[in-house]
């Protein structure tokens, strides 16, 4: 996913902004209700002149979350290659449109190391083994905040209520850290007969034009060897997922100024992440490459809790610009399958917002 995706949201953002300044102001912005010659709490009356309910809409950013990447296990499979239809890791040999089912124009090769007089050898990568992985910081993640909340009790100044707030969060990590295993491949040998081959790299055309070789029987897509050797796996293991938390606390609104407030909750969260690990790697094992690329989807809840604050300025007497910030851990969530493993490391998750809150 690109952060581009979300330039809509800042739009809409600045968009409310400007509706809530062409809202009639008060004649008075706020009110210091409360008693602050006591320490106990004190209902807030329902016909109070202050606004006792806020709804937050506005932009975030998250940061602080990781994602770590492991493989462990033998014999991970292929997905670049199939031998037993003609298609290798440097050629291929198929059938052409001529119908002719000893010979064929529908072939290529890559380097003249594969040519030995009119032997045309091919290889295939089957197999790896190997332990590790890799991990990588998500660095500025962008996503939307939500929240509701009201007021219940004055505690001097102060007004002790609850709010409930979501954030969406679309988490897209990547890394790219290398790997030695060890890597099963094959070779395969075919005759080219009495023709000139062409100068690798070579392709040839299905349509049945250019020149011909033998085209193998069923036996002939056997390999002639087949060894282990030491090689290595680059490429990119992505955790490309969608965060959403929901949650839920006691929250305490405090006045500065006539201009400014700040507000302060915690408690529960819950979340939800969905998603997937796809991983794209290139095996290379003497010198012979091979493409291998997969998914893994999973959808699963995470649990946790939260602290936030948040500093409010009131542009008009309905209409807050608000900058907040939160730290909300929660448990790790992996995804994994096939000796392979991604996890959404969430447990030190920052967020930073921006936008309106709107008091009524």
């Amino acid at each position: 996913m690109s952060s581009a995706r979300f330039t809509r949201w800042y739009a809409g953002c600045l968009s409310l902004w400007a509706a809530g300044m062409a809202l009639p102001a008060r004649a008075q912005l706020d009110t210091f209700g409360g008693d602050p010659s006591t320490s106990a709490l004190i209902r807030i009356p329902a016909n109070t002149d202050d606004w006792t309910r806020h709804f937050r809409l506005g932009a975030l950013a998250g940061l602080n979350l990781k994602a770590k990447f492991g493989t462990s296990g033998n014999n991970f499979g292929i997905s670049g290659n199939h031998p037993a239809n003609g298609v290798f890791d440097d050629g291929y040999i198929l059938k052409d449109a001529s119908g002719d089912p000893t010979y064929t124009a529908n072939w290529g090769y890559n380097s003249a190391s594969q040519l030995s007089g009119n032997a045309l050898t091919m290889h295939a990568t089957s197999a790896f083994s190997t332990a590790g992985g890799g991990e990588a910081d998500g660095g500025f993640q962008p996503g939307l905040d939500l929240a509701y909340g009201g007021n219940l009790f004055y505690w001097k100044h102060a007004r002790v209520g609850w709010e409930m707030g979501f954030g969406w969060l679309p988490v897209n990590i990547s890394a790219t850290q290398s790997q030695t295993a060890a890597i099963t491949q094959s070779t395969y040998t075919f005759s080219t007969g009495s023709i000139q081959v062409p100068q690798p790299p070579y392709q040839g055309e299905p349509s049945g034009n250019g020149p011909f070789i033998p085209y193998p029987s069923a036996s002939g897509f056997n390999p002639t060897t087949t060894s282990t050797t030491t090689g290595t796996i680059t490429g990119t293991r992505t955790l490309d997922e969608d965060l959403y938390t929901l949650r839920l606390g006691p929250s305490i609104y405090w006045d500065l100024t006539e201009r400014t407030s700040l507000s302060f909750g915690a408690g529960p969260a819950i979340g939800l992440v969905d998603g997937a690990y796809t991983y794209s790697e290139t095996i290379v094992v003497n010198g012979v490459s091979s493409l291998n690329h997969g998914r893994l989807a999973d959808t699963q809840f995470t649990y946790g809790a939260y602290v936030n604050a948040a500093f409010m300025y009131h542009l008009v007497a309905n209409g807050d610009l608000y900058l907040g910030v939160q730290y909300l851990p929660m448990e790790n969530v992996t995804i994994s399958g096939g000796g392979r493993s991604g996890q959404l490391d969430l447990s030190g998750q920052l967020y930073l917002s921006v936008g309106i809150n709107w008091p009524f």
